[in-house]
């Protein structure tokens, strides 16, 4: 009988934990790596800096918003927060300004002109020589060379004057291009004219060719008379959609809630207003200013808490005020930023208590993000060039009118992007369109280089990278294509991922290899995990998913009678499910980055495989009714491997025990594969053919040689005054013996002609 002791449950030990990293973000407020605390539990809200729309979205704008994409995506999906993601268009700044202003009066100015004449000419050489003396100032006797004497100004500028005078201005490279494109405009523009061409055409290329000197000349001197709203309203329209285009062909995620300036005007009045009833900023002539002086240090507040350092930067700060601030006059300090623009005439202007303006650039962020999640953010992003002063601007802002002392707990900055080694700048037109990029890489192949990347750290997009991520990207789908079709096998062959033995039963795959392959894939599991809780660090997490897949596929190498299937779908899926989580792969596939199968009915997708299986089956019978031999039932096999199938995006990979492997592949792979391999067969083939000429003139040479009979090689030389019986030498023309080294040589040569001779008879005998 069970005692009492047996009949207790015994006591249960709880398990001791291993330590596990928290997730970390690098936040720029504390210059390091800090733990990520959400204000309400799993609840995240954050706003990011939307674009400013006046131009194409460029690879900068992608670094950006890409990262963030990613960073949104693993919070999300990963870590599994409830992110509330705001974004801001800003369709009200300078900068929109003057490019619509320009923009219309160019597109005016060149609709009114039907024909090339002198007047036409006249207004562009002006609008040069203005442009050419205020761009080239700042390099000293640059003006006035150009002015004077453009083509030996031109030829003076040498790569390495160039690069001397980018390091005065930056700009200049840009200014001299715009410079040469309109002068030799204006030189085919006079050789038209002299030549009675005064077409339409004639003229609307000067003007094309001169729109970035001739729009800055025409805004001089117009840009006040432009009042209509449309003109400012439609340039921004345009981009924002072109934006929205380009992050779609990027598959970056929309915003939960997007927010235009324009549509925030009555917010941002009384925002702006409640900052100056708390003390923080004054109007003066009819612009409002955010007074830096009166804020710092008053009350616990502090300026420019990400950049510090950066108060007091004139350079930076008037670039944050913009081309169109640079004439307003009342500030308290030069330091001191404008919260509400006094309108000028030819810009758009709305009604507020300190007479007709619009928004100033800083102050957009801080009304919008307010003006949806009240007074705090979890998260605020964009690019690192904005941190001083926009960011610290707008932190100021919010803290000055909700009287607090942190609006924002963690500010996320991406890195800045250089191409080639050079920093991108949209102002210095050396950027790459992300249409541009997508012409030439994928948006696959642009997310998995981001991925290579630190959000955080500096971007370097050059080519020899991108070759390294489509080589990624290769040996990741050969290792998805690898194991669904080992999986497809394994279901077809009917072992259940089972091993037939000898004696008839059957046993496990689950041995050592297995073993070994599981103890991997969970410490990668951990590995990727603690690269992530490392401020989201992908490019680790990369590194380690690359690793596995190189692990796996040595596993793989065994055939599908050596896999475990249960195992390889374990790690091929959660591999499958981090590409996903990452913006790469599509969500509804279980292996693999997704189909690119186009819509389509059910018979229109089958009908193609089974006209081929049908041709096939046609091929073989035929054949078979022939009584062909074995090698031309072979050949059509191939035909059907290397043709048909490819054609259709399937791989059939022949294997050791005589069976194929099918895996389903991009069609275009398939076949620039194929095209490769057939190049390489003609290549070996030429070099064949070649070597095969080659033989056959020197065989040809060597039979013209030897129709000449060993004995009279020597007659017709002048060297000789006697031969002995057989025709070699003996005494030299002054009747000197031949020595005996001369001799040895001599018969050497009569013995080389005599099997010459012996190759010539018998070839010409037969």
């Amino acid at each position: 009988m069970a005692n009492e002791v047996s009949r207790k449950q015994p006591e249960w030990t709880k398990p001791t934990p291993a330590a596990v990293p928290v997730l970390k973000l690098y936040n720029s407020l504390t210059r390091s790596k800090t733990e990520f605390v959400p204000k309400r539990g799993r609840s995240v809200n954050w706003y990011n800096c939307g674009p400013t729309v006046y131009d194409a979205s460029h690879m900068g704008h992608a670094r950006t918003y890409l990262s963030m994409d990613i960073i949104r995506r693993v919070l999300e999906d990963y870590f599994k927060y409830d992110v509330l993601f705001i974004q801001n268009v800003t369709d009200i700044d300078d900068k929109i300004i003057l490019r619509a202003r320009q923009q219309h009066l160019f597109e005016k100015y060149k609709s009114e002109r039907a024909a090339l004449d002198a007047d036409v000419i006249q207004t562009v050489e002006q609008a040069w020589t203005e442009y050419a003396t205020a761009k080239l100032a700042k390099v000293a006797g640059a003006a006035e060379a150009a002015t004077s004497n453009w083509a030996a100004f031109h030829a003076s500028m040498t790569p390495e004057a160039i690069a001397n005078a980018v390091a005065v201005d930056e700009k200049y490279k840009m200014y001299l291009s715009a410079l040469s494109a309109s002068h030799d405009a204006l030189t085919a523009a006079k050789q038209q004219l002299a030549q009675n061409d005064a077409s339409k055409a004639a003229v609307d290329q000067l003007l094309d060719q001169s729109q970035d000197i001739l729009s800055v000349s025409l805004d001089a001197k117009f840009g006040s008379q432009v009042n209509d709203p449309k003109v400012f309203r439609d340039l921004p329209a345009y981009w924002e959609d072109k934006y929205f285009e380009d992050m779609e062909a990027l598959n970056v995620r929309k915003p939960d809630i997007q927010t235009r300036v324009s549509e925030y005007v009555p917010e941002i009045i009384e925002y702006v207003q409640k900052i100056i009833d708390n003390g923080y900023a004054y109007e003066a002539q009819g612009s409002v200013y955010f007074d830096t002086k009166g804020y710092d240090g008053h009350n616990g507040h502090h300026y420019a808490k990400l950049e510090p350092w950066s108060k007091g930067n004139q350079a930076l700060i008037q670039d944050g005020e913009g081309s169109l601030g640079a004439n307003l006059r009342g500030q308290k300090s030069e330091n001191d930023f404008a919260l509400w623009k006094k309108s000028k005439p030819g810009e758009p202007e709305w009604d507020s208590p300190w007479g007709p303006g619009r928004p100033g650039w800083h102050i957009e962020c801080s009304v919008m993000a307010g003006a949806v999640v009240g007074d705090s953010l979890d998260i605020h992003s964009g690019g690192i060039d904005l941190a001083f002063p926009h960011h610290d601007n707008e932190i100021a802002q919010a803290e000055g009118y909700y009287d607090c002392h942190q609006w924002v707990d963690y500010f996320l900055h991406t890195g800045h992007l250089h191409v080639e080694g050079q920093k991108m700048s949209k102002s210095l037109k050396n950027f790459i369109s992300i249409q541009e990029a997508l012409k030439q890489y994928s948006s696959r192949q642009l997310r998995l280089f981001f991925l290579q990347h630190q959000w955080s750290s500096r971007m370097d997009f050059k080519q020899s990278s991108m070759i390294e991520t489509i080589q990624n990207e290769t040996t990741m789908q050969n290792f998805f294509d690898n194991a669904k079709g080992l999986l497809h096998k394994i279901r077809q062959d009917g072992s259940r991922g089972a091993t037939a033995l000898p004696n008839g039963s059957v046993t496990h795959r689950f041995g050592p290899a297995e073993v070994q392959l599981l103890s991997t894939f969970q410490q990668k599991q951990a590995n990727v995990h603690a690269a992530l809780c490392d401020s989201i660090n992908t490019a680790t997490a990369m590194d380690e998913i690359m690793s596995l897949i190189t692990q796996t596929n040595k596993y793989l190498a065994g055939g599908a009678k050596a896999v475990n299937p249960h195992l390889l779908t374990k790690v091929a899926s959660w591999v499958t499910t981090m590409m996903k989580i990452f913006g790469v792969a599509d969500n509804g596939v279980e292996i693999g980055f997704g189909s690119a199968v186009q819509g389509g009915s059910s018979d229109d997708a089958v009908m193609p495989y089974l006209h081929a299986m049908s041709s096939f089956r046609d091929d073989v019978r035929r054949l078979a009714r022939d009584r062909a031999p074995y090698p031309e039932i072979l050949t059509v096999c191939d035909k059907v491997r290397d043709e048909t199938m490819v054609d259709l995006g399937v791989s059939l990979d022949d294997q050791d025990d005589g069976t194929a492997l099918v895996k389903l592949v991009p069609r275009e792979v398939l076949v620039e594969a194929r095209e490769k391999k057939l190049a390489v067969a003609a290549e070996k083939r030429a070099k064949q053919a070649a070597q095969a000429a080659e033989k056959e003139r020197k065989r040809l040479e060597k039979l013209e040689r030897g129709k000449v009979a060993p004995q009279d090689m020597f007659k017709a030389s002048d060297e000789f005054s006697k031969l002995d019986d057989q025709g070699v030498p003996t005494h030299m023309k002054d009747g000197e013996e031949v020595t005996k080294s001369r001799r040895k040589k001599l018969q050497k040569e009569w013995d080389t002609q005599k099997k010459l001779h012996e190759q010539y008879l018998k070839e010409t005998a037969q």
